[in-house]
This record gives structure tokens, C-alpha cells and sequence, in this order.
């Protein structure tokens, strides 16, 4: 998967957006769900809509038949619109509500306290956009990894606020795709996220793993950076539980030895991940949002490598 294919636009225009920020400001969540059930309904009809979560919902639902497909894929897109309403009422109201323990931070506290930084990995699934928003409790500067598309209409948390983001953003496209600015971040004992469900970029920094039982392409190099810079990894997911409401699943801690850099040699603590990944959409099955075919990248590729033999 390229830039080119996923570009992190939204589909709805800007009065839309302006239109739902203004349900919220007026009557809160509940006043923006209630619309919201119309608005996905009209999208999830849109056969363009429907086909870029087809992938996911074949693999995780194997609906028998068109009014499954349909309600798989409504309930979805409806999961989505509600994350994407309490981000902007996180900026708009301030108000929300996460359910974790303090063990799970404690297990953060514990690896900052290292002093090699902490790798917080996670995927474009529950809550992940709020969850940058809601990381003061580390007490430590955070980096994201994160590419923000200019003609994109919806609006952050920290512009909804009018103010600067609790975070340090790191382009994607950047040199080595962010890398050189990742590494200085750990080293000096800061905790980085990134999103390590997705390949942005080349497709050959990349490895194969399975994914709902079939092989999918995935980042290696998060994973050569945690054993270059000795800083562990910690898997999460924040998962949309109500209204207001987010949950925590991990974190689970991957420890990365340095194996050079072969990325083969990386294959096993990806599969990792993606095992988590794996198990958190089992629990939460409408709540993984790659709106496209994750599936598409490892066929092509064979298919590719057959016709060249």
C-alpha cells in the first residue's frame, strides 16, 4: 500500500463536518448519534463506500449472503462514525472517560524508567485517533508518527481546541520514512507511537505475516528500531466502549534483541503484533478501520512473481 491508495482523506466534504461539529456543540453526542444512523446508512448504500471494507468483512464475517454483507458493513461504518464524533467532542466538549487500570500504567512507567524510551505500537482500530490526545500520563514527550493529508476536512482534537497537540508530529515521508527522527526520540528517552498495521511507502520494507489466516504485508522497521536503540515495545489498543467511553487493551510488551539488519529476522516480533491485532478483532469486531484490501498487496505479489517464472 502506497500514499497513493490510502491518502487519509475523509469522504465527507466541510460544510458536512461543520455541520456534525455544530450537532455536537448543540447537543452533545447524542444529539451527532442520532444522525449519524442516517448518514451511514446513505454511505454503506454507496457501492464505492461498501467495497473498501469488503476485504476485512469477508475474512472476519464470511457473510452468506447480501443482508449479511450489508449489516456487517453498516455496523462498521456506524462503529466508525461514532469514534470519528467523541474525537471532535474531545476537542469541542473536553469530555470523555477511559477505563484503565493502574496497573496498565504502571507497566508504562516501569519501561520509561529504563531510560531507553518506549515504542507504543497500536493499528487504525478503536479509538486510536484520541488515544494520541490522552498520553500525558507517560510525563514524557511523545512523537507520532503520523501523516496528516492538507486537503483532508476533518479536524483534529488540538484544532478544535485552537491549540498546539500534545505531541510532536513525525511525517511518514520523511527521510527513511520518519526513521532518523524516531531514533534521536528513543535514545533520549521519549516514547514514540506509530500506527504498524499499514505499510506507507515502499512495499519492500515490508515483511509477510498472517492476518485472519491469510498473509498480509506489515512494517519491519519498527521493529529493527527497537533493537537498535534497546527500547522496548508496548502493543495497545484503545477500544470505543460507549458513549464518552474507551477501554484499554495491553499493553503487551515485545522485547526486540538486535539480530542485524535482515528484515527476516524481524518476521516473528511482527507476527507478534499482529497476533494482538488479530485477538483485539475478535473481541471487537467493528472496530479495525483499514478501508482497504490488506490482502491485496501479498496476492499481487505472488501473482506477480508466478508470471515472471
Amino acid at each position: 500500500m502506497d500514499a497513493a491508495k490510502e491518502t487519509g482523506r475523509s469522504l465527507a466534504s466541510k460544510f458536512q463536518h461543520r455541520f456534525m461539529y455544530a450537532l455536537i456543540k448543540w447537543g452533545g453526542r447524542t444529539l451527532a448519534y442520532g444522525f449519524l444512523y442516517i448518514v451511514v446508512l446513505v454511505y454503506t448504500l454507496w457501492p464505492r463506500v461498501a467495497a473498501r471494507s469488503r476485504a476485512y468483512i469477508v475474512r472476519r464475517f464470511k457473510p452468506q449472503n447480501k443482508w449479511q454483507f450489508f449489516k456487517h458493513t453498516y455496523l462498521l461504518n456506524l462503529t466508525f462514525g461514532r469514534t470519528l464524533i467523541d474525537r471532535a467532542a474531545l476537542g469541542i466538549l473536553g469530555t470523555e472517560h477511559t477505563q484503565a487500570t493502574q496497573q496498565q500504567y504502571r507497566v508504562c512507567e516501569e519501561l520509561l524508567k529504563k531510560g531507553k524510551g518506549v515504542l507504543l505500537l497500536t493499528a487504525h482500530a478503536g479509538c486510536w485517533q484520541m488515544a494520541v490526545n490522552l498520553m500525558g500520563f507517560l510525563h514524557t514527550p511523545l512523537h507520532v508518527l503520523y501523516y496528516h493529508n492538507p486537503q483532508d476536512n476533518d479536524k483534529s482534537v488540538s484544532a478544535h481546541r485552537h491549540g498546539a497537540a500534545p505531541f510532536h508530529v513525525i511525517n511518514p515521508l520523511g527521510p527513511a520514512g520518519g526513521m532518523l527522527e524516531m531514533l534521536p526520540a528513543l535514545q533520549a528517552g521519549h516514547a514514540v507511537c506509530a500506527m504498524a498495521d499499514r505499510v506507507f511507502g515502499n512495499e519492500e520494507n515490508s515483511v509477510e505475516v498472517s492476518f485472519l489466516g491469510k498473509p498480509v504485508r506489515v512494517p519491519y522497521s519498527f521493529y529493527r528500531v527497537a533493537a537498535v536503540t534497546g527500547a522496548p515495545v508496548a502493543v495497545f489498543f484503545i477500544p470505543w466502549k460507549g458513549k464518552g467511553r474507551l477501554g484499554v487493551c495491553g499493553p503487551r510488551v515485545i522485547e526486540v534483541p538486535d539480530l542485524g539488519p535482515q528484515k527476516e529476522n524481524y518476521i516473528p516480533y511482527a507476527q507478534q503484533f499482529m497476533d494482538a491485532l488479530e485477538e483485539f478483532c475478535i473481541q471487537y469486531p467493528y472496530q479495525l478501520f483499514n478501508y482497504f484490501n490488506m490482502w491485496e498487496s501479498v496476492s499481487c505479489k505472488t501473482s506477480s512473481t508466478k508470471s515472471n517464472n
